[in-house]
């Protein structure tokens, strides 16, 4: 159970106001909010989660008030207050994109776990893109203040870098440009993006070559590398001792090796349709033979093994070769205990958090879903939206 404090009623400034941003939000977006009308107060360190209910929180302490000065005609703002109500606006604007995404169904074969690292790395990349592109725009439709809200840092550096560059360097394979990509992503429910992606791809690269029944298989052999891709980053992205510029250049580099895998795989599909095609025409072709399906695997195990010697956080096994990964790995010393401690503890919690292997909605001990982030956080204490 979500926590969540006193309802706010309708007909109240805060209300109002809120319901304003997400109306704009709406209107920027091209697409209608979830949004039920219902609204309470978000106790905590937390500035407001949408619910599944259709409902949402909103913090008092770390929006409402922040903002109300901006949005009060006549009044006279300082430096702080301006800063503040800048960053209370864009923490709205995000909580007004997330109630815009469909949720979707994530029990059907195939789909993406709702709350998933890939799910929330995702997410959490289009909604920051959103409100640093429209806060501004959305602030100066309701108020007459001038709000410092041009250039904004990302909330999340590591997802977004890994998004955005995924967008432009998958136009080849889909066909599409940066927008369409994003719209797509942003027009399909969570738990069915990562296969619209890979529909897509296969669509255009091979259309009417596959058979329908093969699609399934091929789906997974082409969002594994975006799975990987973007729920790889959970830890670096969480990581509070982690410079934003750190984490944009991890989120950077990762979708170069994301593309790289995820192009690579659709090529390979590609050559076996067409060239059964060319040779048996009209003939309906085998599905990919375990050879190819063999090199897959050891695609896979050769990107993680340049992300090992870069020291990258998130290593796994190849599905079905754990044993051999785990026999090669050269014992490890650390410098002390701490430090082995440590690394037992990341261990642990990457086997129990890894991409695609969560059946359930993840919260943390507070009971919040763990895409909620709270305010305060060194990672970017002027953000509480996640």
């Amino acid at each position: 159970m979500n926590e969540r404090g006193p309802e706010i009623l309708p007909g109240t400034w805060e209300h109002d106001w809120v319901s304003s941003v997400v109306a704009k939000a709406e209107e920027y977006a091209g697409r209608p909010s979830r949004w039920n009308g219902k609204l309470y107060e978000q106790p905590g360190p937390v500035a407001g989660v949408c619910l599944p209910d259709g409902s949402m929180t909103i913090s008092r302490e770390h929006v409402l008030d922040p903002a109300r000065p901006a949005y009060t005609p006549g009044r006279t703002l300082t430096s702080d207050e301006r800063h503040a109500a800048a960053s209370a606006t864009t923490m709205a604007v995000f909580n007004a994109r997330l109630s815009m995404s469909e949720v979707g169904d994530d029990s059907m074969p195939g789909a993406t776990p709702i709350e998933s690292l890939e799910d929330i790395a995702l997410e959490n990349a289009r909604c920051d893109q959103f409100s640093r592109e429209y806060s501004g725009r959305i602030a100066e439709s309701m108020t007459d203040q001038s709000l410092d809200l041009g250039f904004q840092a990302p909330t999340f550096p590591a997802y977004s870098a890994a998004t955005d560059r995924l967008l432009y360097t998958l136009g080849g394979a889909t066909g599409m440009s940066h927008s369409q990509l994003g719209d797509l992503i942003d027009s399909t429910a969570r738990t069915q993006r990562f296969n619209a992606i890979a529909d897509r791809a296969l669509d255009h690269q091979v259309g009417e070559l596959i058979p329908e029944s093969h699609r399934a298989q091929l789906r997974e052999d082409l969002t594994g590398p975006l799975r990987r891709g973007l729920g790889g980053l959970t830890m670096t992205e969480m990581s509070e001792l982690t410079h934003p510029g750190s984490k944009h250049k991890w989120g950077w580099d990762s979708a170069e090796w994301t593309e790289v895998e995820f192009t690579t795989n659709l090529g390979d599909i590609k050559e076996h349709y067409e060239s059964w095609n060319a040779e048996h025409p009209g003939v309906e072709p085998p599905e990919l033979p375990d050879s190819l399906r063999e090199r897959f695997l050891d695609r896979e195990e050769e990107i993680q093994q340049v992300w090992a010697s870069k020291g990258w956080p998130a290593q796994q096994p190849v599905a079905g070769r754990e044993k051999e990964y785990y026999e090669r790995l050269p014992e490890q010393v650390y410098p002390n205990a701490r430090e082995q401690e440590i690394a037992k503890l990341q261990q642990f919690l990457w086997s129990h958090t890894a991409p695609s292997q969560r059946q359930d909605s993840a919260v943390d001990t507070g009971g919040r879903p763990d895409n909620v982030r709270q305010i305060g956080s060194a990672r970017k204490p002027d953000r509480g939206v996640e």
